[in-house]
């Protein structure tokens, strides 16, 4: 299980949506090193899944989703990706591509768990947020 702790405005989503173009994609090693882009503090998280929703634990609401064709999901502070792509919303195509959370503090954590699907032996990533807002991805299905 990786962790990373976090304290202001967040966004989980696939860094190959916001960033801007295809050398500066390069340049942060395809989303492994968002720092060479001015990112401060971030977590990437291999991501091979299908679209999920992210779900607040405690109330049982849906915060946002997350879906990536890259195989990869950063969390970045708000803030930090507004600075770097202002118009980084475009990027997503849509408000299920991405999470917004605002003001968390707290740790974030990914950890692959296995699953069978139709079967066949498999594995699914699932993202957890613990602090003042607690949360978790899962497949819209499963709710």
């Amino acid at each position: 299980m990786i962790k990373k702790n976090f304290k202001g405005s967040i966004v989980i989503g696939d860094p190959s949506y916001f960033i801007k173009s295809d050398n500066d994609y390069k340049l942060c090693q395809f989303g492994e090193n968002l720092s060479e882009l001015g990112f401060s503090d971030y977590l990437c998280i291999e991501f091979p899944d299908d679209p999920q929703v992210i779900m607040n634990t405690d109330s049982q609401k849906i915060l946002g989703g997350i879906c990536q064709d890259s195989g990869v999901l950063a969390v970045v502070y708000k803030n930090e990706l507004q600075q770097y792509n202002p118009d980084y919303e475009a990027g997503f195509f849509s408000k299920k591509n991405r999470t917004i959370i605002e003001n968390f503090t707290g740790c974030i954590s990914y950890r692959t768990v296995d699953v069978v699907i139709d079967g066949i032996p498999d594995q699914d990533t699932v993202i957890t947020g613990t602090g003042n807002i607690n949360f978790r991805s899962c497949y819209e299905e499963d709710l």
